[in-house]
């Protein structure tokens, strides 16, 4: 099959979900794949592995600077920002030049970013991956913010999401998302809407244990901290738990690992045991030396890669109820809430070592059972085969 799969940036170890959705198709199909630069300038670790087994690879740049004049001309206009921020008339001309220089029999686009830039004159069958219900999200980062700025930006946000999403989505022949409850979010926005569950999965032959010598007391948080939520959750804590940590276990260290710090995050590193790491070539020999892992998160639609990830690494994890529960119970992995209920959770794991290592072992059995990457593309091959044989 001849697919052409568009998204608003780069498929990388980053950008996890497109990346392995391509890997995996690429065995058997022939992929072509159009993306939007990465506007941040985030690393595309990963992306090499990808060029030789695609087709074609082409990578539209998108300026930073460009995005956020684009997202500020559209705070009085119903466009939300997170859409104006990727537009570029270059990677719709492109995407177009594309399909009109090329037959596809079908085209995947990734993320409602991204739907601006389908090709709508084309009679291609279009999957659309949502990923996640954006509207939803934003309601939360609106609750979530400290800043009364910040709540009413997530608020319009949330306001314009609400009516864009479904209209966009409307659009589409087909859609996938990762989880259940957001399938149920999406249908309550246009319940006319044709969607299926495709779950995230983890590629357990990369990130697996190494047998680095663990740091007893070593918490670590991962992911893209140039990603809202990702920073909130590390600044929360950074300042509401790693002090309670800090007061019964005096070695405890705190490592934010992740691109694009703020410097709201960034400045965390001048506090007592904590280490903000950056961007890193390679996220999992600073996984393996830690404990524990935690996904403190605030806000946060969908499976986590960040929770799969460490516990294919074979760490116990300790995930707010939004981290946890799309994921559903499994062993190595401790739901807590309240900065009292994660500091003792932790400090349990701290205090039994042993225990904790065998809950990071079983995490590890279960997400190589349960999330599969293989699974989740031939659902995804099913849905596109329908899709072409309509």
């Amino acid at each position: 099959m001849k697919i052409l799969f568009i998204t608003p940036y780069v498929p990388s170890r980053i950008r996890v979900r497109p990346f392995q959705i391509i890997k995996e198709l690429a065995k058997r199909h022939n992929v072509s794949v159009v993306a939007l630069g990465e506007s941040d300038n985030t690393r595309t670790d990963g992306v090499e592995e990808l060029v030789p087994i695609v087709k074609e690879l082409r990578v539209v740049p998108h300026s930073r600077l460009r995005g956020l004049v684009q997202a500020c001309i559209s705070l009085p206009l119903t466009v939300p920002l997170s859409a104006a921020y990727c537009w570029s008339g270059r990677m719709k001309r492109e995407a177009e030049s594309v399909v009109n220089r090329e037959s596809f029999d079908l085209i995947h686009v990734e993320h409602l970013r991204a739907a601006h830039f389908a090709p709508r004159n084309s009679k291609t069958p279009i999957v659309f991956d949502a990923v996640d219900c954006l509207t939803g999200l934003f309601c939360q980062m609106s609750r979530a913010k400290k800043s009364l700025v910040a709540r009413c930006v997530m608020k319009l946000e949330a306001l314009k999401l609400r009516r864009y999403e479904p209209r966009m989505l409307s659009s589409f022949d087909r859609i996938i998302i990762t989880t259940e409850a957001e399938r149920n979010a999406l249908l309550d926005l246009g319940s006319h809407l044709s969607i299926d569950v495709v779950p995230n999965g983890v590629d357990t032959n990369y990130f697996a244990p190494r047998g680095t010598s663990k740091v007893p007391q070593r918490v670590i948080f991962t992911g893209k901290m140039s990603y809202s939520p990702n920073a909130q959750a590390a600044l929360w804590f950074a300042r509401e738990v790693f002090p309670r940590l800090r007061a019964r276990w005096q070695e405890a260290e705190f490592v934010i690992a992740g691109s694009n710090p703020p410097q709201s995050v960034t400045s965390l590193a001048s506090e007592p045991g904590i280490r903000v790491t950056g961007y890193l070539e390679d996220l999992r020999p600073e996984m393996d030396a830690a404990a524990v892992a935690v996904a403190p998160m605030r806000s946060a639609v969908g499976v986590q890669n960040k929770v799969l990830e460490a516990m294919a690494m074979a760490l116990p994890v300790v995930a707010s109820p939004l981290a946890a529960k799309p994921i559903g119970h499994c062993p190595g992995l401790l739901e807590a809430d309240t900065p009292e209920e994660v500091a003792d959770t932790v400090g349990q794991l701290f205090a039994n070592p042993n225990a904790a290592r065998d809950m990071g072992m079983r995490a590890r059995d279960f997400v190589e059972k349960a999330f599969s990457w293989q699974a989740a593309v031939a659902k995804i091959e099913q849905i596109y085969e329908e899709m072409v044989n309509r």
